[in-house]
């Protein structure tokens, strides 16, 4: 193998982190160039004993020797050894004889053409042919030795070079770059420790290239597209060695540089990332506030609290548009500096031209400010001087503009065209949030004001009521006093009159009895009084009560299914009430036919049913007879009177006692209606019969 090969094999080797063979100790096998001299036959003394001594010294010899020779100041000086017995000795000047008188022999270390010394031996008696052979040999692995540590040290030199020199060139290379806005044009000077930059376009910062006598060049690929070249002048080595590690350094080089551009990719998308998780998490952070905040107020609050917090921003703020449409107020700003904003009730007219926040609103679209100093229509507030950078976002629901998201911060560039979704995300569920909090605070505002008037009605029928049923009851006791003829003798036509005026008086003392429980029953003041009934009599007892309502070509039928005894427990008065509405309705709405009563038990229930086969009620309308004042035929021709409130006081009353009143019908007539009561039976067990 050639010194060159071997050489390049090393260089090889520049950029792992194994180390470079070392030399073979001197007992190793000779390589092949000495395995081909001629083999001797020396006698076994002698020849044996300089195979020992000498050979055993050889490796210490040329490794003292080449130490000795890197470390000397002046390369062309010439070092000798001389070795005695157990002792290496430098000889002091080239003519230094290293014994006695006595017989010289003197062979030459050569590699190649050169010669790197002579290896001179000494003895009292004259060297035979056969011990000057056997001494050629030594002196050649003494060479070999000599040669491979020049090589190992050369090699080790340009591998901490190339080292050093990749680290700086792709780490400082590859920086500018990155940070360069347009095309580089920019080089690196390498010059032992020292990296220096060159600008490519301009001679005079690299005069050393432009003078130097010879110029090796290698081009630099990522992907295999060139991005560079390196550059060596003046190469203190042969031009075959220079390039050999040109190629190598080049390719390592080539495959730093792409390790780094990926380890930027990387780092700049983990760091995209991380950003992208923060604004996720300040978008949820909004979210959540806007779903459980739903005082507007409170809500505008937090979410310019969070945003600043969130990312670290020098302000925050929220500006909403008048009633009027013409003026952004403040309705929420971060920090102590923006509650002194609101405090001083800082607005911004719509058509403001020296305004960003007013520009936005007109616009509708996202407005970022880079560099406020650089922008003109950059509106400063006085407690905001050190806003350096601004991005306004329109608040718009559906088609309508409601107001202005702000930020700013303290730095130039700060936003950027990717911070517009984020932002434009926060904006828009801020909207809706506070739409719907407006929406809110205005819907609990009704129900506020519901609240008053339902109470003030309550107030008003149950004060009217007991008005109205005071002097009623007077005029009806009278009546019965004059009919009873207690102030003397009636003739027919005033007895036909009083009559008629105690039936009008008692239906009138009814209805305001229904008033008056409704106004209890929605107020709270009414109360049960439970107690065993007897349902069976109970019903047959309301059945005989509604007989004076039954109208010609109609029947009322009992066909009620319950054992005997049967009780439930139930506020009697109540009971009966719910019972006689139920029945005087069907009554009250069936021409022709029948009225059915039926009752039965059903687990732990009752159910009461009562049919008819009246008019019917429109399925559409089945809900709306059990509404407070409100009727089916509303037309001023309806046959049937009455307030339009039995059935409803029938439902709450039903609804006290732990059941239901419900309706079904097909809303054909003829076909009529089916009311259903259904209530618990309750605790009977302490129920003796």
């Amino acid at each position: 193998m050639s010194t060159n090969e071997e050489f390049q094999d090393r260089i090889d080797d520049l950029f792992s982190d194994e180390r470079p063979p070392q030399p073979e100790p001197v007992g190793a096998p000779v390589p092949s160039e000495t395995k081909s001299s001629p083999e001797v036959q020396l006698p076994p003394t002698l020849s044996e004993l300089l195979s020992v001594k000498i050979g055993s010294k050889s490796s210490e010899v040329s490794k003292v020797g080449w130490d000795e020779y890197l470390n000397a100041i002046d390369r062309t000086e010439r070092l000798g050894f001389s070795f005695d017995q157990q002792e290496v000795k430098p000889l002091q000047t080239q003519n230094d004889p290293a014994g006695g008188a006595g017989a010289v022999l003197e062979i030459p270390l050569q590699v190649g053409d050169a010669i790197l010394g002579a290896l001179q031996l000494e003895s009292d008696d004259q060297w035979t042919e056969a011990e000057q052979q056997v001494l050629s040999v030594i002196a050649q692995q003494i060479t070999q030795h000599i040669e491979n540590l020049r090589l190992l040290e050369q090699a080790e030199q340009y591998r901490t070079e190339a080292e050093q020199a990749t680290r700086q060139l792709t780490h400082e290379g590859w920086e500018a770059y990155l940070q360069a806005t347009s095309a580089p044009t920019r080089g690196y000077s390498y010059d032992q420790n020292r990296v220096t930059p060159v600008d490519i376009d301009d001679p005079q910062s690299y005069t050393d290239f432009a003078s130097a006598i010879s110029i090796q060049t290698e081009d630099l690929k990522v992907r295999d597209e060139p991005i560079g070249q390196i550059v060596v002048a003046d190469a203190e080595v042969d031009q075959e060695t220079v390039s050999g590690l040109l190629a190598t350094v080049a390719e390592r080089l080539s495959v730093h540089i792409e390790n780094l551009r990926l380890l930027d990719e990387t780092e700049r998308s983990r760091q995209q990332l991380d950003k992208r998780a923060a604004e996720l998490a300040t978008v949820a952070q909004v979210s959540t506030a806007a779903a459980t905040i739903l005082e507007p107020q409170p809500l505008l609050q937090s979410v310019v609290d969070l945003t600043r917090y969130s990312f670290n921003l020098y302000h925050s703020s929220i500006y909403l548009l008048n009633e009027a449409g013409d003026v952004l107020e403040v309705a929420a700003a971060s920090g102590k500096i923006g509650h002194a904003i609101m405090e001083e009730g800082h607005a911004i007219h719509l058509y403001q031209s020296q305004s960003i926040i007013a520009k936005a609103a007109r616009s509708r679209e996202s407005i970022i400010v880079r560099d406020t100093l650089d922008e003109p229509d950059f509106l400063q507030h006085h407690l905001l001087p050190n806003a350096r950078s601004e991005m306004s976002i329109p608040l718009i629901v559906g088609e309508q503009l409601i107001g202005v998201f702000d930020v700013e911060a303290d730095i130039v560039e700060r936003f950027a065209d990717e911070d517009v979704r984020t932002f434009t995300t926060l904006a828009s569920q801020t909207a809706v949030a506070l739409r719907n909090a407006q929406l809110y605070a205005e819907q609990m505002r009704t129900v506020e004001r519901l609240r008053e008037l339902d109470h003030l009605k309550s107030s008003f029928l149950a004060n009217m009521s007991h008005e109205l049923r005071t002097p009623l009851n007077s005029i009806l006791g009278f009546t019965q006093v004059i009919l009873e003829g207690l102030d003397g003798p009636l003739t027919e036509d005033m007895t036909m009159d009083l009559e008629l005026i105690e039936k009008n008086g008692q239906h009138l003392l009814n209805l305001i009895n229904e008033v008056l429980d409704m106004a209890k029953i929605e107020s709270g003041r009414i109360s049960l009084s439970l107690e065993p009934i007897n349902l069976d009599d109970m019903l047959n007892d309301v059945a005989r009560t509604s007989g004076s309502l039954v109208k010609e070509g109609v029947a009322i039928e009992n066909n009620t299914q319950l054992p005997p005894h049967f009780y439930i427990m139930a506020d009697a008065i109540r009971l009966r009430q719910m019972l006689l509405n139920m029945l005087s309705n069907a009554l009250k709405f069936t021409e022709r036919g029948k009225v059915s009563l039926e009752a039965e038990q059903i687990n732990n229930k009752v159910q009461i049913r009562i049919r008819d086969t009246g008019i019917g009620i429109p399925p559409d309308k089945l809900e709306s007879v059990f509404e407070a004042f409100s009727q089916v035929d509303t037309s001023t021709t309806r046959k049937a009177g009455g307030t339009g409130l039995g059935l409803p006081i029938s439902r709450r009353l039903a609804e006290m006692h732990g059941g239901w009143l419900w309706a079904e019908s097909k809303g054909i007539s003829g076909d009529g209606s089916i009311f259903y009561l259904e209530l618990p039976i309750g605790n009977l067990e302490s129920l003796t019969i």
